[in-house]
């Protein structure tokens, strides 16, 4: 993880230790459905996407804790 990443990265990278490389494609699925295909996610947009993320991650995952811990770590990361 570089020492700082975007919130895409960050986001990608936690989802990764969950369930490998599906955690991209899945993060894109959702920006492409929002109409942020380019993954540029504007800030106030960014409670928009946690929650069709969270609807969208595997059942057998913790869904709720995955997403307060990307809260808290994207409240903490710059948005480059």
């Amino acid at each position: 993880m570089s020492e700082n990443p975007s919130w895409k990265q960050f986001t990608v990278e936690r989802l990764a230790r969950e369930i490998g490389v599906l955690g991209e494609i899945i993060v894109d699925d959702v920006l492409f459905d929002l109409g942020f295909e380019d993954g540029e996610l504007p800030p106030r947009q960014l409670m928009t996407f946690l929650a069709r993320l969270q609807r969208e991650l595997p059942e057998t995952l913790d869904r709720e804790a995955i997403i307060q811990e990307l809260v808290a770590g994207l409240l903490s990361t710059p948005n480059s």
